[in-house]
């Protein structure tokens, strides 16, 4: 029982198998120093194997149970100390002590998971015996737990993650005659875009927002634009809505430094008029069903930008078979120029039997690419008559 705890635990922290970080190299790095040792690995211990998140003079990032030594500190709650590896009926045998790298001396400080269960260790080791002294079993306790709040932070992430995505629409809206559909690809953990879809006074309101920065500063901000704007959106028609949630973020965007573009729409949908403000934004645009375009700017500045700002809405209708599109300025930042990802879009349209697809298609394009920014969409596309 207690083993499943300990496996489902490192399963948790979702930290298997990823990539270097410079967070975790960091500590090994200072560790080799302090301790003079030739290695240092940041181990953690699966049902299967031994894996090194980071690493100083290791050969190999990963080794079976049978050649773990790290897999012996997670029944201790303080640091293994091995002085010499030959005389240890445990390690004698060990293949990394009667060969390369020829260990000798290994010291283990457990790492624990959020919920207190051992699932690896900050390991030492070298080719002579050698013993640790209390302080520093101190000094290696302490960078321990700096790992510790590494993984910690790690899970904090996915936490917030899971959070952010339970903020964006569940399902599409309620919209006969009309095909809705949301895009959100963060370039980190976390993203500051968001799309967001609700009932408002007059219609369907669809919002598109980018909160300036990425990761969690932003995403936070993000979450507190959607909640004043769907707060101010209820009673009020869309210019003042706008207005009036730009006014309440208005201190809090100030002490942050940052600023928010946007596009928020208001669909009616018996007629297939659209009321929108642009936010500083400048990508809503009409795609029709001959390949034209109709580019929609009311004008506008980032709510952020300058106290006590004003925002006007313009409008548009969308005909039987046009698809309005809202997208995130991160769309631009994967193709040579805006005139090729406006090329993508329509060809995407074209192409595309729906909007989840249409999303689909830009979503491969992006993919293929190295995270720039945050991407997100939303198409909303009124059926062609039959």
């Amino acid at each position: 029982m207690r083993e499943q705890q300990h496996w489902q635990a490192l399963r948790d922290l979702h930290v298997l198998d990823t990539p270097p970080e410079e967070r975790f190299d960091r500590v090994v790095r200072l560790a080799r120093k302090l301790f003079d040792v030739p290695m240092v690995g940041v181990n953690l211990v699966a049902e299967d194997r031994q894996w090194t998140k980071a690493e100083v003079g290791f050969s190999s990032r990963e080794l079976s149970l049978e050649e773990s030594f790290c897999r012996h500190t997670l029944v201790r709650s303080e640091a293994m100390v091995v002085p010499d590896a030959r005389l240890d009926e445990r390690f004698a045998d060990n293949r990394l002590v009667t060969d390369e790298p020829g260990v000798r001396f290994y010291a283990g400080q457990p790492l624990r998971a959020p919920n207190g269960q051992r699932v690896g260790a900050l390991c030492l080791l070298d080719h002579t015996p050698r013993e640790l002294s209390p302080d520093e079993l101190d000094l290696l306790r302490d960078l321990g737990s700096w790992v510790e709040k590494e993984l910690a932070i790690d899970e904090e992430l996915l936490r917030a993650q899971r959070v952010s995505r339970q903020l964006l629409p569940r399902r599409a809206p309620d919209a006969p005659g009309y095909d809705v559909a949301g895009l959100a690809l963060p370039a980190r953990e976390l993203g500051g875009d968001f799309y967001d879809w609700y009932e408002a006074r007059g219609g369907l309101q669809l919002v598109l927002a980018d909160v300036m920065g990425k990761g969690l500063p932003a995403a936070i901000i993000g979450a507190g634009v959607r909640a004043v704007l769907r707060g101010a959106s209820r009673f009020n028609l869309l210019p003042e809505a706008v207005i009036r949630a730009a006014a309440s973020l208005e201190e809090d965007l100030e002490e942050t430094g940052s600023f928010v573009t946007g596009f928020v729409a208001r669909l009616d949908r018996g007629t297939g008029t659209v009321d929108y403000v642009d936010v500083g934004h400048g990508l809503g645009m009409v795609l029709q069903p001959d390949g034209g375009v109709r580019r929609l700017r009311a004008g506008g500045l980032p709510m952020g930008t300058l106290p006590g700002d004003v925002w006007e809405s313009g409008r548009t209708v969308l005909a039987p078979g046009e698809a309005l599109v809202m997208a995130s300025d991160g769309l631009l930042d994967y193709f040579d120029t805006p005139a090729d990802a406006l090329r993508a879009t329509q060809e995407a349209n074209a192409s595309a039997a729906d909007s989840t697809e249409l999303l689909d298609v830009l979503a491969s394009l992006v993919r293929g690419s190295a995270p720039a920014d945050d991407v997100t969409a939303v198409v909303v596309r009124r059926e062609a008559r039959p």
